[in-house]
């Protein structure tokens, strides 16, 4: 029977509903995260705004300022568990190395009885031609891929995260091309 690719990921990743939530290995940070969030939040609903409910009753500005807190906050929430549960843009692994590009280096030999056996070694850089453009990419040797540009290796994380940015731990996940892409969508919503 097949598994699922979640059920032998090989990174630091930790899955919720059968692979769907992909979170970052340091995600018990989120639980700080939210404290910060909801603490002053309900302060200022409990403090503030109740006594603003009295200052001003004739035009229900209290309620106003109430409810518009509550949905602000919601939807912080609501954005921080999207970019805290999805996936950042990881390159799947390869199972073994590419293995028509391997060269000997004969610096690191190892003795075999009477002589001296090359290692291979995958060149740490290769060119790359894309639209008519030659693009360098990198080897690396735990994902055993040739990055794409933009590409790096997280290392709370122990992924390739394609336009990695940084590893947040306040989100407790990589920030790399779907948090850059859902900021643009929601941006683009925003603004229009």
């Amino acid at each position: 029977m097949a598994r699922r690719v979640y059920h032998v990921w090989k990174g630091r990743n930790i899955f919720f509903c059968k692979g769907r939530l992909i979170f970052g290995p340091d995600a018990k940070s989120l639980i700080i995260t939210l404290l910060l969030i909801l603490v002053p939040v309900v302060i200022f609903c409990t403090n503030v705004a109740r006594n603003l409910l009295h200052e001003f009753p004739t035009y229900n500005t209290g309620y106003v300022i109430l409810v518009v807190t509550i949905l602000f906050t919601i939807y912080v929430l609501v954005l921080l568990f999207l970019t805290s549960a999805r996936d950042p843009g990881i390159v799947p692994r390869n199972l073994h190395p590419p293995e028509e590009e391997i060269c000997y280096d004969p610096s690191t030999s190892v003795d075999v009885g009477e002589g001296h056996t090359p290692t291979p070694r995958l060149p740490r850089t290769k060119e790359v031609t894309v639209n008519g453009f030659s693009v360098k990419v990198k080897y690396c040797d735990t994902c055993m891929i040739y990055r794409p540009p933009r590409c790096s290796h997280c290392s709370v994380c122990d992924n390739c995260v394609e336009r990695f940015d940084h590893h947040c731990p306040w989100v407790g996940q990589c920030i790399g091309l779907v948090c850059s892409i859902d900021c643009s969508i929601l941006f683009y919503f925003l603004l229009n």
